[in-house]
């Protein structure tokens, strides 16, 4: 299904970064033994593999170190010092990121539209992180890889592996638009100042840890040998994509501004986040799932808190800065026919509630791990992505983004979302189901925006 036409290592241009290191905030030490985010961008790209080769392999390789060169943190590694101190980012020169180059034979427009697909289909396109290694007594583990696929004459896709602990979405999606921009304008220079005018800022002294909780998450997460990078395996659940429009978005914050009158935080991440987690739950009903009466479904989404704390940082902060929000219903409630009403008043009063009372946010981090080892995990419900990363105006100089798919969300349980590729006010909701449960969601879904017409 897949031929690698290239395997290297790809670095910052010797001498220009040094030796750097990188302690993990309260913020990234959470991630470190949870799973990779895996995403895949798809691109247009009508060129034979002659084209590829000599043309887009070379340029999307210089491109690339070249922003290395501000986002060093992805060439470098997770570094556990031989005392058993606390890990940090470690770079030093010549550290470098996996980078395959591979050529596909699947239909590439099977792979870009929104009706439902094998989520195996999607595995071969991405990327395996390098095993963890040691030197000097030290234990080094890579964070990040990239597997770029040529689909010959009709596509090309970026697939990503990367170690949550290094960074999150904001992060992420910052160093994807520099090096799009790089690569598109790599060739007039002068072009290139607007974009490096923003790059990304490392001072971890201005994320002030007044509880000292970096340190009590590091003595849980010394309970757990790291075992370094474990593959995903693919599975039989099916992949699909859900519009919402922006018409629909309106319909039912209206019905939620009439149900609650006192939610004040009615947001389309709101209605969309609650509007989908019903219609799951739903679908376990509806496909004969046993659901007692006192079983309880959690939804589990992050909020960029960059904004938030006493001595706010940059947009620009290079990182993990999010914080997680949990709520939790009785199936029963959301499997009624107000389920909607249900989960959207208990999404948006949690934002409504912490959002900007700071104490509210160190409040939910010193008790996550107790929170959370006691739920029942098959009965969790995260998010991935956010539609202010605004996806669709990331431009390699291919053309506009044609889809973009989480592929970790198989794994996690998670629901994917994005802004519409024709209309920012559309979200994009993706989801990873058994086959049976997906029909059961597609109907239930389908029928629930019509009843809110």
């Amino acid at each position: 299904m897949v031929n690698v036409l290239e395997e290297c290592q790809v670095s910052p241009p010797p001498g220009l970064v040094g030796e750097k290191s990188l302690p993990l905030t309260l913020f990234d030490i959470r991630w470190l033994h949870f799973h990779h985010i895996q995403s895949l961008f798809f691109y247009k790209f009508p060129h034979p593999k002659t084209h590829f080769m000599e043309i887009t392999i070379p340029s999307l390789k210089h491109s690339l170190s070249l922003v290395l060169k501000h986002f060093y943190p992805f060439a470098g590694n997770l570094l556990f010092p031989p005392n058993l101190g606390e890990p940090e980012i470690h770079y030093e020169d010549g550290d470098s990121i996996l980078m395959i180059f591979a050529e596909s034979n699947t239909d590439f427009n099977y792979l870009i539209e929104n009706h439902q697909r094998k989520i195996s289909h999607f595995h071969p396109l991405i990327p395996q992180l390098p095993p963890m290694f040691v030197k000097h007594n030290t234990i080094l583990a890579p964070v990040f890889a990239i597997q770029v696929t040529l689909f010959p004459n009709s596509g090309i896709s970026f697939g990503f592996t990367m170690d949550h602990v290094v960074a999150d979405g904001n992060s992420f999606i910052q160093f994807m638009k520099l090096w799009a921009t790089t690569h598109k304008l790599q060739r007039d220079p002068s072009m290139l100042e607007g974009a490096l005018s923003i790059l990304p800022f490392y001072d971890r002294a201005m994320v002030k840890d007044p509880n000292n909780m970096a340190s009590m998450y590091w003595q849980h997460h010394q309970k757990t040998k790291f075992k370094g990078y474990q593959p995903l395996l693919p599975t039989s659940n099916i992949l699909a994509t859900f519009l919402l429009h922006e018409a629909d978005i309106q319909r039912l914050k209206n019905r939620v501004i009439v149900k609650c009158p006192t939610l004040f935080h009615v947001s389309s991440f709101t209605v969309t986040c609650a509007f989908t987690w019903a219609c799951m739950v739903k679908a376990r009903a509806w496909i004969g799932e046993e659901v007692s009466e006192n079983e309880l479904e959690h939804f589990i989404f992050m909020a960029d808190c960059r904004a938030h704390l006493d001595q706010p940082l940059p947009e620009n902060y290079f990182g993990n800065c999010v914080v997680p929000f949990l709520v939790t219903a009785k199936s029963m409630r959301l499997i009624d026919e107000d389920g909607f009403i249900v989960a959207a008043n208990l999404i948006g009063g949690t934002i409504q509630e912490k959002i900007g009372r700071k104490k509210e946010i160190w409040e939910g981090l010193e008790r996550w791990y107790q929170n959370i080892s006691s739920i029942n995990i098959e009965r969790i419900v995260g998010v991935a992505g956010s539609p202010r990363f605004a996806v669709y105006d990331i431009d390699f100089g291919l053309g506009k983004l044609q889809k973009r798919e989480f592929i970790s969300i198989d794994e996690t349980r998670s629901i994917s979302l994005h802004e519409g590729q024709d209309n920012k006010r559309d979200i994009e909701v993706g989801l990873s189901l058994p086959n049976i449960k997906m029909d059961a969601f597609a109907t239930i879904f389908t029928s629930g925006l019509m009843v809110h017409e």
